[in-house]
């Protein structure tokens, strides 16, 4: 059985940090707290968590908000009109359309509702979806179903929503106050002390089959958040890197 992973809280920004709380809070909320054995420890987390989301309420409300709920209903909507084609084609009267409506759905229902899903996870799942449907055969049968684009339209909206979310992100870098720093000092801790029972019950063997259900879809959660947190740093060292060395005049 796995434990959960490590990850460093300390390196995500407040958008990203309040965005993995939010994913802890609802899986142990999913699982319930006592099937996970979180009952004494939870009600700490949820009073620490409601704090930090107050704090962070004024953020919430931002004109980029705003925007992003507008920007993530116009790339739902692009994946709705996409998946209806498919689906739609599947009773088409030509054969040729049928198989390729066939091959593209089994594309689609890889990644399944990516409407339900968190705003980072729909983003990265957006975006390995349209990376897909770019590849030489599948972009074929896009082509002959006359969607390339509505793929185009979908890459589009995603990455503006990714380049919005990011702005926000840096908002809330930028506001890090003293009252929502606070509040992360506060739930950080317990968020280790809830991954410390978790991964203690897994080492004695005693960890409910809820639990371990939990630890692997957290895993997942962290997997992603930790490859955004690489990619960030890759492109500050890239930027560094592009930045020219300064020489002294003899």
């Amino acid at each position: 059985m796995e434990l959960i992973t490590n990850v460093t809280l300390s390196k995500f920004r407040n958008g990203e940090h309040f965005q993995f709380m939010t994913d802890v809070k609802d899986g142990i909320t999913a699982a319930t707290p006592a099937a996970l054995n979180l009952d004494t420890v939870y009600p700490r987390f949820e009073t620490a968590y409601t704090a930090l989301d107050n704090v962070l309420r004024v953020d919430a409300g931002s004109i980029k908000t705003e925007q992003l709920v507008v920007a993530d209903g116009g790339r739902d909507d692009t994946w709705s009109a996409l998946n209806l084609r498919i689906r739609a084609t599947l009773l088409s009267p030509i054969e040729k359309e049928v198989e390729a409506a066939k091959r593209l759905k089994r594309v689609f229902d890889l990644y399944g509702n990516v409407r339900q899903l968190s705003y980072n996870e729909e983003t990265g799942l957006l975006t390995n979806l349209v990376d897909d449907l770019a590849k030489p055969d599948n972009d074929a049968d896009c082509t002959t179903l006359k969607i390339t684009q509505w793929v185009s339209a979908l890459k589009e909206r995603n990455e503006a929503f990714q380049t919005l979310l990011n702005e926000r992100n840096t908002e809330y870098a930028n506001k890090e106050s003293g009252d929502v720093k606070a509040a992360r000092i506060v739930i950080d801790p317990i968020y280790d002390e809830v991954v410390s029972r978790l991964n203690a019950m897994v080492t004695l063997d005693m960890a409910s089959a809820e639990a371990q259900t939990f630890i692997k879809e957290l895993n997942q959660k962290i997997k992603y958040y930790e490859s955004t947190l690489a990619a960030r740093a890759g492109r500050n060292d890239s930027e560094e890197e592009e930045i020219p060395p300064i020489t002294e005049e003899v």
